[in-house]
């Protein structure tokens, strides 16, 4: 089994046009963001947290709201992500 580096995360989600990381997460994170993102294709980063946060629409997913979060913190909470 190979060793990992201790902050290794499987997938990374970078800014349009940028080069320096936002964030990262696991597979299963990605999966699901893109999940989400199928069903509302034109909602925003800060509407896709909304609706991550609302228990009555989805399963709490902490990992997937700090990878959200992240690009609020970067000042990208009006752009359309494009999680595959």
């Amino acid at each position: 089994m190979p060793r990992y580096p201790k902050n290794h995360k499987d997938v990374e989600y970078y800014a349009p046009g940028r080069k320096r990381r936002i964030a990262g997460s696991t597979k299963a994170t990605s999966d699901f963001l893109a999940l989400v993102h199928a069903d509302y294709p034109t909602a925003t980063v800060s509407q896709l947290r909304a609706l991550l946060v609302d228990r009555s629409r989805y399963i709490f997913e902490p990992d997937a709201v700090a990878v959200l979060d992240a690009y609020i913190a970067k000042g990208y909470s009006d752009l359309v992500p494009r999680f595959r």
